[in-house]
């Protein structure tokens, strides 16, 4: 057998690139937990990917599934490039390979082998595209692009390219679905994928919105409804109900522009509304007109009343309307009351199953009550003021303390419903309310205990109880204000913190006052409330509750004195304290309303 060296044969040469080709594949693939990935090479016409990577998906039974999530890898290999002064590695790509790659549809990585160190970096395709185009929008017509790479390829480069396929996966998934069931015919049929990669189609964002937009209104979630209309653009147009429900969304929000914009949308077509949905429609509009500052208090209120005298306009005006009409002096606060009471009464039976409207109808009695109430008691003690030496110890006060007591038991009673029901604005609404009375309970007393024949002592100091619960109601109104920011309601969240400005001003404590000023100021500024700075300021001016009742009731009693003079009566000497203290003090509510509890309603319905 003849001894061949091989030495004088004509072979193929050994190319060192495809030898360190080799190297770099074989020492690639083991990086891999076959657990996770199944590494598939491209070995026929190889045009720039060399390796297509599927991810694979543990499920919930412990059992591992292919998820057909690809990435792409286009792997680079030297065993004679130095390292930059960073340490980076900078290799040239050429035009055509970035584009092929980024024609692929999945995620694409350069991935570079150091031989010398036995390294690998890598760099995301689509990342690298980026600073090109910041660069140069017209890159691509350059034919090749310096690549510098830093970013070492190991276990935690590994997962977030693994986090990254499965995302890309998904929101290709998502796509397929909505590209396969569009809508032709739909004029809103478009799709919008948002920063997270969640893909939203703008029909069924409307149709959701038409379908639960009510509910999702009457639990407070404005947010969300704001950030589905976010999502549903560009859109030719949106049904009526959509732009109201979302308008409505915006006005609560406090972005008073966007709110009209959409209101006046769903307007162009309201004749699609129930009439008492047109009259909410109308009254959110003017309300946000007013906030703005485009109409004023008064002609907003002219506005009102015509929706309010309308039959059809809903439970809501209903109520309005039978408040402003006790609030208008046209009847005695007694019989006023007794209209009221009947009004709300058969609005209830009509709406028997709703919780919200129960509510609001009995706060209203409430409000419309303490002002009442508050009323008598001024009336009632101008006899004697200044003429008895003990005026909170005289049986009209005392009769007084006992109406208190039926009032606020039925106070307490509603907000335990409201809670019960998990109706959390009506439960803010009357503990803001309750706050209110004891603050102007404790003025009123305050004032008329210190009332001397020249008029109120203004020296006079609050006692250490009043003093300790107006604190603690302070506490409490901040508490009310997050809870009204929290439930988007700015303009309840202004009147909040308004409350707290007055008592921090009545128990004197200043600096607290100026800094709950600014808060209201702020969100006034914020939001654009112009209509609300006439308000604001008449309040930081001293026109505060306790400062106008003491101007008023100063008023009223040296008007009595100066008649008293006319008739030749002596107001402090003819008349004894046992005659003034047995006088029969008048009261303009004989008994109040029962508020009735149903035991269970099935739901909750605005």
């Amino acid at each position: 057998m003849k001894n061949y060296s091989l030495d004088n044969i004509n072979l193929p040469k050994v190319n060192l690139n495809e030898d360190l080709e080799t190297i770099s594949n074989n020492i690639f693939r083991p990086l891999f937990d076959v657990n996770k990935f199944e590494i598939r090479s491209e070995t026929v016409r190889d045009k720039g990917i060399d390796f297509h990577i599927e991810i694979k998906k543990e499920q919930s039974t412990g059992e591992s599934v292919y998820t057909n999530f690809r990435f792409a890898v286009q792997l680079k290999a030297t065993d004679s490039i130095e390292a930059n002064i960073d340490g980076s590695f900078s290799l040239q790509i050429y035009s055509s390979n970035i584009n092929y790659l980024l024609n692929n549809g999945m995620p694409a990585f350069y991935v570079f082998y150091h031989k010398p160190t036995n390294s690998f970096y890598y760099e995301s395709v689509n990342n690298f595209f980026v600073e090109l185009q910041k660069k140069n929008v017209n890159w691509d017509k350059q034919e090749k692009h310096t690549l510098r790479f830093s970013k070492l390829f190991d276990n935690d480069a590994l997962l977030e390219i693994y986090q990254e396929t499965f995302n890309n996966g998904l929101l290709f998934r998502q796509l397929n679905q909505h590209l396969k069931f569009v809508i032709s015919d739909s004029k809103s049929s478009g799709i919008v994928i948002d920063k997270d990669k969640e893909i939203y189609s703008i029909a069924e964002n409307i149709a959701y919105i038409d379908q639960f937009g009510q509910e999702l209104i009457n639990g407070h979630h404005f947010n969300f409804i704001i950030e589905i209309e976010q999502r549903s653009h560009p859109r030719t147009e949106a049904t009526p109900r959509f732009n109201l429900i979302c308008g409505i969304a915006y006005f609560q929000h406090g972005n008073l522009y966007k709110a009209m914009e959409l209101l006046k949308l769903a307007q162009q077509k309201s004749d699609n509304f129930e009439l008492n949905v047109q009259a909410m429609l109308t009254y959110t509009l003017l309300n946000a007109k007013f906030l703005l500052g485009i109409m004023s208090k008064d002609e907003f209120e002219q506005e009102m009343s015509k929706i309010t005298e309308n039959e059809n306009s809903g439970a809501f005006f209903e109520i309005e309307k039978a408040y402003n009409e006790i609030s208008s002096n046209k009847v005695k606060p007694s019989e006023g009351l007794k209209i009221l009471y009947a009004t709300i009464s058969d609005i209830i039976k009509k709406n028997e199953q709703n919780i919200s409207t129960r509510i609001v109808a009995y706060s209203k009695i409430l409000e419309a009550e303490a002002v009442i109430l508050f009323h008598d008691l001024e009336l009632n003690f101008s006899y004697f003021m200044g003429r008895v030496n003990e005026p909170l110890k005289t049986k009209v006060y005392l009769e007084w303390l006992e109406i208190e007591k039926a009032y606020l038991k039925r106070m307490d009673a509603l907000i335990e419903f409201a809670l019960k029901n998990k109706d959390f604005l009506g439960v803010t609404n009357l503990t803001s309310a309750k706050i209110s009375w004891n603050y102007k309970k404790i003025f009123h007393s305050h004032i008329l205990k210190n009332w001397g024949k020249d008029g109120f002592d203004v020296n006079s100091v609050l006692s250490c109880e009043d003093l300790d619960i107006l604190t603690q109601d302070c506490d409490k109104l901040d508490k009310l204000a997050s809870t009204y920011e929290m439930l988007e309601h700015r303009e309840n969240m202004i009147s909040c913190l308004n409350n707290k400005y007055e008592i921090l001003i009545f128990i004197e404590q200043k600096e607290e006052a100026e800094i709950t000023k600014g808060k209201i100021l702020g969100i006034i500024e914020t939001n654009d409330f112009v209509g609300l700075k006439a308000r604001h300021n008449d309040m930081v001016n001293g026109k505060n509750p306790h400062d106008k009742f003491l101007k008023n009731y100063t008023s009223r009693i040296n008007g009595i004195k100066d008649l008293a003079i006319k008739c030749g009566v002596d107001f402090y000497s003819d008349f004894s304290e046992d005659l003034l203290l047995d006088r029969k003090a008048e009261w303009s509510i004989d008994n109040f309303l029962e508020f009735k509890f149903p035991k269970k309603i099935d739901s909750i319905k605005g």
